[in-house]
């Protein structure tokens, strides 16, 4: 699991990480859904692979009569796009 977070991305960015996600992959289109359910937020563990990084957990929910077949989401990347509260974010990680 790759653990590249970017923090302070601006819309250009976005937009270029979507222009090429779309290049690479010619068949396929972006989907932008909220997230469903309740997001559980859990702090850094202390110990163990992934000691040090807070932990999200959530659902994105699609209707099933937007999707063809029966393993159709075997098939799929994404990216989660965040907003978070600039008091919360250190200062090393912003841009201004």
């Amino acid at each position: 699991m790759k653990k590249c977070v970017i923090f302070d991305v601006n819309k250009e960015t976005v937009s270029k990480v979507a222009e090429v996600i779309v290049k690479q992959n010619d068949d396929s289109m972006l989907v932008l859904a909220p997230f469903a359910g309740t997001v559980s937020v859990h702090a850094p563990s202390k110990r163990g692979k992934n000691k040090g990084y807070h932990r999200m957990k959530l659902e994105v929910w699609i209707p099933e009569d937007a999707i063809k077949g029966e393993d159709a989401l075997a098939d799929f990347g994404g990216l989660t796009l965040l907003r978070l509260p600039k008091k919360r974010v250190q200062d090393h990680l912003k841009n201004d």
